[in-house]
């Protein structure tokens, strides 16, 4: 008995020397596949196992105020390579064709029809719509590519609803505000709705306790994030980012994949915290609402992730390269194998038909867009 216990262990201590080093564990757990990598890439033979970006394209950075970024908060890109940008500070869309160009600006601040109060995303549906979200407004507006404005769709039924996702057949992935009963704690929601923005159901829900000022209550923002997208098929993929995984969902929210990664943590530094509340406003007259936050000892394990049109995943990670804002890229095949690394200075949000869209801030402070060319060797 003893011989025979062993042998067992010798031959689980082989499985487990030999699992690490292959880099990936597939497995099923209550129906979900499960793929845990390890720290480092593992292509399996014969596949890419390194990205390059190529710099085709910068947009931006000049003193011309049409052809510049006071803040860019999003942009899509159409089929054309016709790049449409969100501009938070302007509350316009600015429009460039494929070689940069600037054609022409949609919306302008405002409340009337065609007008934009705190526009903060921007989609674009398959028929050509833009779809802007209008947070002040409470509502989306929609624009013909041209610049026509179409009509608006109310969300006033909705106690704050932002992070506005599309796919193909018009469905919304966003996440819904509340207020829980005993008036102590807020929450976020993120759902998936129909067209008509009825909710079809929910995937997750975080909670936070409300900053009163002088309460002593701090709020952690780090703890809030997540992030989804819809992926091929019209799947959903979720990564709330206490853990270094990316849950994939069926389009009737039925868990169907989870992809893992083990991770070094990065320590938060008091520049990184400096550093983050320099980018939060103070309200004129107010509280300071620099003191109602706290910070993690650690920063979580990535900080977004972005689908290609292939089904590939990309992670921003917190691991810093030399160059100041520089960012270590995790990427992932559509099976969620970990095959490659690389480092960018881009804050990537877009990679289709082989390119790569992200914003770049100049020596000088300009806010730019860039294209790259994408290749796998």
């Amino acid at each position: 008995m003893k011989k025979i216990s062993l042998v067992w262990l010798i031959g689980l201590f082989l499985v487990l020397i030999f699992g690490f080093a292959e880099g990936q564990k597939i497995k099923t757990v209550d129906g979900v596949t499960v793929v845990s990598n390890a720290k480092k890439p593992n292509p399996t033979k014969g596949q890419p196992s390194k990205v390059v970006l190529t710099e085709e394209l910068t947009i931006g950075g000049g003193a011309d105020p049409d052809k510049s970024f006071s803040q860019v908060s999003t942009f899509v890109v159409d089929d054309e390579g016709t790049i449409f940008a969100l501009d938070f500070k302007d509350q316009k869309i600015k429009v460039f064709d494929r070689a940069g160009k600037y054609i022409r600006s949609i919306g302008k601040p405002g409340q009337g029809p065609g007008e934009l109060g705190m526009a903060s995303g921007i989609q674009l549906t398959a028929d050509g719509t833009l779809v802007v979200e209008d947070a002040t407004n409470r509502r989306l507006a929609q624009f013909k590519p041209t610049g026509e404005f179409i009509k608006n769709i109310s969300t006033s039924g909705k106690l704050g609803l932002v992070g506005i996702l599309l796919d193909g057949q018009g469905n919304v992935l966003g996440r819904e505000m509340g207020v829980a009963e005993d008036n102590t704690k807020m929450f976020f929601e993120t759902k998936k709705f129909d067209p008509d923005l009825k909710p079809l159901f929910t995937l997750d829900k975080i909670e936070f306790p409300i900053p009163i000022p002088g309460s002593g209550t701090k709020m952690n923002v780090l703890d809030l994030i997540s992030f989804y997208q819809f992926g091929p098929g019209g799947n959903i993929y979720y990564g709330r980012n206490a853990n270094y995984d990316i849950k994939i969902y069926n389009p009737e929210g039925k868990p169907i994949r989870t992809i893992q990664k083990e991770y070094d943590p990065v320590k938060v530094t008091q520049k990184d915290i400096d550093e983050m509340l320099e980018r939060i406003p103070n309200v004129a007259g107010g509280a300071n609402i620099k003191d109602m936050f706290s910070f993690p000892d650690f920063f979580p394990p990535y900080q977004y992730f972005l689908l290609d049109d292939q089904g590939r995943m990309y992670v921003r990670t917190y691991t810093k390269g030399k160059v100041k804002g520089e960012y270590v890229i995790d990427v992932f095949d559509p099976e969620g194998r970990f095959i490659s690394q690389f480092i960018s200075k881009t804050d990537l949000r877009l990679i289709k038909a082989d390119k790569a869209y992200g914003i770049e801030e100049t020596d000088e402070g300009y806010q730019t867009i860039k294209r790259y060319a994408v290749s796998m060797e």
